[in-house]
């Protein structure tokens, strides 16, 4: 393996955790304790957020 295809696969990894992160954080409200990769972790955080965002924005455009 030569070092574009590792770098590949790094990034593809990387990335994947990083979007199951904050499809857990997002949709499910749920952290997956088998998760320990800290890319991961910055997903879910990160989901979250937007979660608590997406609330924000819905009570504003409900006008309670």
């Amino acid at each position: 393996m030569d070092m574009n295809e590792l770098s590949r696969q790094v990034n593809h990894n990387v990335l994947k955790a990083f979007k199951d992160g904050v499809a857990d954080g997002l949709l499910h409200g749920e952290r997956d304790e088998k998760q320990g990769s800290h890319y991961y972790k910055q997903g879910y955080d990160y989901g979250v957020y937007l979660y608590s965002e997406s609330l924000k924005f819905i009570d504003l455009n409900r006008g309670d």
